[in-house]
């Protein structure tokens, strides 16, 4: 991309982040979802167990608590404020995050699509 400015609407941004948390927070409903179904096959788990998977729940929410937060400040933000986007972009190590929150003026790079990277990979 070097060295050229990639100026974005700040209440833009703001949205896109909060679009890609919100996704997050999916994600760990759907995270939810396994690990209920590992539990049913496994058997009833122990305190500490169960504990720990009721920290997914938690993940969703405050991942909700923090899209909606920053939602909030996409309403709130000046219409004619700006940000030069470059350096948090460049900061993304999954190159497809990268191309989402750089919006729909795609100005970086094309690269080829995320590979899923499993357990057992």
């Amino acid at each position: 991309m070097g060295d050229r400015a990639v100026a974005r609407p700040l209440s833009q941004s703001l949205d896109l982040v909060a679009s890609e948390v919100a996704e997050l927070a999916r994600l760990g409903d759907r995270i939810q979802g396994v690990i209920s179904r590992m539990a049913a096959t496994l058997g009833a788990p122990d305190a500490d167990t169960l504990e720990e998977a009721q920290a997914a729940d938690l993940l969703s929410q405050r991942l909700a608590g923090l899209a909606a937060f920053v939602q909030a400040l996409a309403l709130a933000a000046p219409q004619d404020a700006t940000a030069d986007i470059r350096a948090a972009v460049n900061a993304l190590t999954l190159a497809e995050q990268a191309r989402r929150l750089s919006g729909p003026f795609h100005a970086l790079p094309a690269e080829p699509e995320d590979e899923l990277t499993t357990f057992w990979d």
